[in-house]
Parts: C-alpha cells; sequence; structure tokens
C-alpha cells in the first residue's frame, strides 16, 4: 500500500491541515503549490483566516491595540473627531467591552471583515519585521562601548515581556500618528483631494474643528490628544513609546541622510541651481519644498517629523525602490511642521496630565506600589522606569506626589530603558539601578 501524502489527502482532512498552519507565509506558500489545497482554502477562507490572525496575536500582542491601530487609518480628529473619538473610547474602555455579554459591532477581539482579517495579517507581518529588526539594531545604552555592543549583546534574545511592550508601543505610536499626527503626502500631492487636507487642522478650517475650538492652532490638538490617548494610559507606557520612537528615528535619520548626500552630490557637479534643471524628466523630484541645495537642511532637521509619520509609513519607504523613497521622503519633508509629540516630552505642563483619565486614573493613588504588585506583569512599570521616575514617598502618598516631575527622560528614551526587564538592565550593569 502506498504511502498517504499530504496531495492525495480528502478535501476534508485537507481543510484540518490547513488550519493547523502556524503563519500566513506557511499558508501562502502550500495554496500557491497545491490545486487541491487551493481548492480547500477557497471553502473556508474567512474562517481560516480569522483563526490565524487570533493565533498569530495570541501571546504576541492584544488583539485590541492592532484592531485599533487598522481601524484608525483616515480617522484623523481634525476632519473627523466624532468617529475619532469614537474609535478612542472604544480602546480605552477594551476590558471593560470585553467584560460585556453584549459587545459592540466593531468589538475589539476580533475582525469584522475580511478586508481587515487581511490587512491585521499584513500589519502583523510589519510588527515582526521591526520586531526582529530590533533585536538586532536595538540604539547603545551610552555606558556600553560600541564594540561590546556589538560583539557581546547582539543580537537580543527578548523576553515576551519586552516583546509585548515593544509592539504594543508600535502600535500607539500609529494610533498617535492616524489620528492626531501629520498625514502622509502621496506623490499626486497637492493635486490629490485627501492630500489637500494634511495640515488643515493647523489653522481650523475644517468646519467641525471650528465648531470644536474657540481659538484656532495646533495647541488644542495637543490637549485633545492627551485628554482623548495620553491621559488613559500610565505614564510608564508613555515612555515605552518614547523608546520605541526613538529606535524609528535611528532607522529614519540614515535614510535622509543618504538621500541629502547624493542630492548634494548631483548638485555640487552642475552649475544649475535647481534639482528640477539638472535630472532628466523620469528622475525629477515630485512637487515638493526641496528644490535646490539650500533645502536639503530640511532633512537634517526634520527626520524627527518624517519618523512621525508613523510605523507604517517607515515599513513602506524601507521596501520601496531607491527612486521612488527619495520621492517620496521629499514629497513629506515639510518646511513647518509640528512633528509627534512621544512620550513624556510632548509640550503640555504637568498642569495638563493629572489627574489621569479612566482607566489610568486607578494609578494615581495612596499606597500605589501595593496596587501594582496586584497586577499583571505587562500592566507594571519596568524597574527602569521605577528607578527613573519614583522618588521616596510615604504609603499615603499618589503616585504625582511621589514622581520626579523635573525629571528628563529624553535621553533615557534613546536606549529605550522604559521597555527592558530587570534581568537585562543587571546584565547591563545600568548606571540607574545603582
Amino acid at each position: 500500500m502506498a504511502d498517504t501524502t499530504l496531495e492525495s489527502l480528502p478535501i476534508e482532512l485537507k481543510i484540518l491541515v490547513l488550519f493547523e498552519v502556524p503563519d500566513s507565509d506557511t499558508l501562502k506558500s502550500l495554496v500557491l503549490a497545491s490545486p487541491g489545497y487551493h481548492e480547500a482554502y477557497l471553502m473556508v477562507r474567512p474562517q481560516l483566516l480569522k483563526c490565524l490572525v487570533k493565533r498569530q496575536y495570541g501571546g504576541f500582542l492584544d488583539l485590541a491595540e492592532a484592531l485599533t491601530a487598522v481601524r484608525s487609518e483616515g480617522v484623523h480628529f481634525s476632519i473627523g473627531a466624532e468617529k475619532a473619538i469614537c474609535v478612542l473610547d472604544h480602546w480605552r474602555r477594551r476590558s471593560e467591552f470585553r467584560d460585556l455579554k453584549q459587545s459592540p459591532s466593531n468589538r475589539l477581539d476580533e475582525p469584522n471583515s475580511l478586508e481587515e482579517i487581511v490587512t491585521l495579517l499584513h500589519f502583523h507581518k510589519m510588527l515582526r519585521f521591526f520586531l526582529e529588526d530590533y533585536s538586532i539594531n536595538a540604539p547603545r545604552p551610552p555606558w556600553i562601548e560600541p564594540i561590546e555592543w556589538e560583539n557581546k549583546y547582539l543580537p537580543l534574545r527578548l523576553s515576551l515581556s519586552e516583546k509585548h511592550r515593544f509592539l504594543r508601543a508600535m502600535c500607539r505610536i500609529q494610533i498617535m500618528k492616524n489620528i492626531f499626527g501629520d498625514r502622509v503626502q502621496c506623490l499626486e500631492y497637492p493635486d490629490c483631494d485627501s492630500c489637500g487636507q494634511v495640515k488643515l487642522w493647523t489653522s481650523g478650517d475644517t468646519e467641525e474643528l471650528r465648531n470644536l475650538q474657540g481659538t484656532h492652532g495646533t495647541w488644542f490638538i495637543k490637549e485633545q490628544a492627551y485628554r482623548l490617548f495620553y491621559g488613559t494610559i500610565p505614564p510608564w507606557e508613555h515612555e515605552e513609546m518614547g523608546g520605541v520612537f526613538s529606535y524609528l528615528m535611528t532607522k529614519m535619520k540614515p535614510i535622509s541622510e543618504e538621500i541629502a548626500d547624493d542630492l548634494r552630490q548631483l548638485s555640487k557637479s552642475t552649475p544649475c541651481n535647481y534639482f528640477w534643471d539638472i535630472l532628466p524628466i523620469e528622475k525629477r523630484l515630485p512637487f515638493c519644498e526641496i528644490e535646490m541645495e539650500s533645502d536639503l537642511v530640511h532633512f537634517h532637521h526634520h527626520f524627527r517629523e518624517l519618523a512621525g509619520l508613523g510605523p507604517g509609513f517607515l515599513y513602506r519607504i524601507l521596501h520601496m525602490d531607491p527612486l521612488s523613497r527619495r520621492n517620496i521622503l521629499c514629497t513629506n519633508t515639510r518646511v513647518l511642521s509640528e512633528g509627534p509629540f512621544i512620550g513624556l516630552t510632548i509640550g503640555l505642563s504637568w498642569d495638563h496630565m493629572f489627574p489621569f483619565t479612566d482607566p489610568a486614573d486607578r494609578y494615581d493613588c495612596p499606597n500605589f506600589e501595593q496596587l501594582w504588585s496586584t497586577l499583571p506583569p505587562i500592566e507594571q512599570p519596568t524597574v527602569g522606569w521605577k528607578k527613573s521616575w519614583v522618588l521616596p514617598h510615604n504609603e499615603e502618598d499618589t503616585l504625582e506626589d511621589a514622581m520626579h516631575l523635573e525629571r528628563n527622560s529624553e535621553k533615557d528614551c534613546e536606549w529605550s530603558y522604559a521597555l527592558w526587564d530587570e534581568r537585562r538592565l543587571e546584565e547591563w550593569k545600568a548606571p540607574l539601578l545603582d
């Protein structure tokens, strides 16, 4: 009797095999290689992909974070405040909705359409890419010598907790960018109708925004971002975002510098002043604020703002051909940009930051360290954050009373201090543990 092969299995068993496939790349390879499995795949596609989404995110990241990052795409506060508030409210109350017997229509524990399932699979692929890259290219702590860092510590073997904090921060940076940040301009800018609204909120030119704010300006957007987003999460999770954003800047900066250097060398090799006159038609820059060599300073000054266009934007340009990458970066390099406001250095006074908003308000209570001890590890602050921010205090003090509010954490965010487990900080002999 001939051995049974995967291809010879009946259709019912082929379907069972498909539901055991561990990831989307393996599923794609199997379906494309076998007509029989392709037929089985078409029969159960929605159920299979939904199962795959849950398997890939399970133990990897709270699906609510990824779903909110996906659903907030195109939902900018300035042109759809009501919808933006709704998206953020469901994200803020995700635990509450999970406990309800009757979940809302846009529940955050599973996708609600085949299109959203596919988008989540693509989003997961992006998160995996950055997580693997981070383990290889994590920013170096300043007290460790470069050679020691490269030879002794890299690549990092991230713990489950460190992975979770990194990915949670990635999702939240994407959410912040989608709802409150600059919108990405496409290569058809300024003729594209969508791109024409990119900076409308800075002048309050949308009717909805004019109705919401008494005086125009970006300060109103920052206040709303804190009230609706930052105020709902504890301050150590702000700093997780700051650490991950610092990493995104390390990925964006060399790309910006390379493009600027190439254009600068091109300018020096010709007497023409404008790039438009130097380059052939098929290689000319798109309509943008980079017109001559003196404009290249914007790349040096604004790579932070380019990183603030979010992980999704960075992932796209990392996978573009050099010409397309140059054009889309030039299009999105702006002379006037507020840029992102990530981490505790968001430009608001502490008066705006306390009290917290539900559900983060539970952390600002007396004997807050006792509360921390009852939380799941991923909801507690890391030892690095505690050592950096919590002053000597009495049990009756609230978190606000005990926090070192004058501390500048920007340098520490450069090595992602709020992400690391105590074991890793001890291995690195981190000075903040002393």
